[in-house]
């Protein structure tokens, strides 16, 4: 299959295979950025077809004719395009044109004299596939839960055309006034990352992750949602961009001390934090990240140090009375600096299988309290 890439800097230009149909990679679009990518190169196709007058219309917008070719997105498919009038016959007059569903009402009654916001019904409709999951129906709208997003498949897919967005420059402008102020929100993004990624979508953990260290002084995003993202997606996330997990794992450290108003952590923040260090220990040790581990460390001993939350603490005593290697002298020397911490695991000084970094770590870190 070979498709046709009408944006603003191509014209009519024919390009190779393409990687993938919307329809195709409906999971990824559940991320919000994704999905915003999407819809922004539509419409930015459709702004160059549409133009300033009597442009073309595509009258066949659904997933599986937008492309993903090159990193980018791509409308496909402009078989069925109306040209500007005077370039044209009125040779398909009161044929049904487009895929029922996606395709506008008018468009199953005079496909030729539709107008831009029969494209703009079909881009609403695709909105709302994305965020449902549900195939359309001939004449219904395919509204989202309430959320951004509702407002904007609600207006784009009004079955008068004259109720919708006129051109993509209004659609745009829709878009920015019904999501601009709420997906500028950090928590509100936060929610629906955190929801996402919980669900298996492993690039909407990487963006809250990455959410995190473009806020680092933000207690709540680090211990409400953070530290509620499942650990084995927190894990491969931290794992797959150490440094940036570094700067995340800093943050959470610093926030041993509460919010800006000095209020916390309570102690279910605080369980909910070791744990969550700990697993980017634990990921860190395996995947011999050792900066990265070395962090994770020195936040978890921080963090231990001020809380006795007897259930961590045997998770910890367990993790490292497994360690060996480069993991035990890491967590040796971070267990030096916080004998407080090292305090809580005298245990494994009468285990013989604890590594003997970890037993020396302990020994020496709390010889004063013995």
């Amino acid at each position: 299959m070979r498709v046709l890439d009408f944006s603003p800097a191509h014209d009519w230009i024919v390009m190779p295979l393409a990687e993938a149909t919307a329809e195709q990679r409906h999971s990824e679009l559940q991320d919000p950025s994704a999905m915003r990518a999407l819809i922004d190169a539509v419409a930015s196709a459709l702004a160059h077809a549409h133009g300033e007058g009597d442009g073309w219309l595509h009258r066949d917008i659904k997933p599986s004719n937008i492309l993903f070719l090159d990193g980018r997105w791509v409308l496909a498919d402009w078989g069925i395009v109306r040209r500007p009038r005077g370039q044209t016959t009125a040779r398909r007059t009161g044929m049904e044109l487009g895929t029922p569903g996606f395709a506008a009402p008018e468009m199953l009654i005079d496909p030729h004299h539709a107008g831009f916001s029969s494209d703009i019904y079909s881009l609403g409709q695709v909105i709302g596939w994305i965020l449902t999951g549900r195939g359309p129906e001939p004449n219904r709208p395919l509204l989202p839960p309430p959320g951004p997003w509702f407002g904007v498949v609600r207006k784009t897919t009004q079955l008068d055309p004259r109720g919708r967005p006129q051109n993509i420059q209004e659609f745009l402008a829709l878009v920015e006034r019904e999501t601009g102020s709420q997906t500028q929100l950090p928590a509100a993004r936060a929610q629906t990352l955190l929801t996402a990624a919980n669900n298996g979508d492993q690039p909407s953990a990487a963006s809250l992750i990455e959410l995190a260290a473009d806020l680092p002084d933000d207690y709540a995003l680090y211990l409400d949602d953070l530290t509620r993202l499942a650990p084995d997606m927190s894990g491969a996330a931290l794992t797959a961009r150490p440094q940036q997990a570094v700067d995340v794992i800093r943050a959470m450290t610093g926030h041993v001390h509460g919010d800006k108003d000095g209020k916390g952590p309570h102690y279910n923040e605080a369980k909910r934090a070791i744990g969550w260090l700990l697993n980017a220990a634990a990921h860190a040790a395996r995947e011999q990240e050792w900066e990265l581990l070395a962090e994770a460390a020195d936040g978890l001993c921080t963090w231990d140090s001020y809380s006795s939350e007897w259930d961590q603490q045997d998770a910890i005593r367990n993790w490292l009375g497994r360690l060996t290697g480069g993991a035990a002298h890491i967590l040796g020397y971070a267990l030096r600096e916080h004998p407080g911490s090292a305090a809580h695991f005298t245990e494994l000084l009468g285990r013989r299988s604890t590594d003997p970094a970890i037993l020396a770590a302990i020994h020496t870190a709390t010889a004063d309290r013995r």
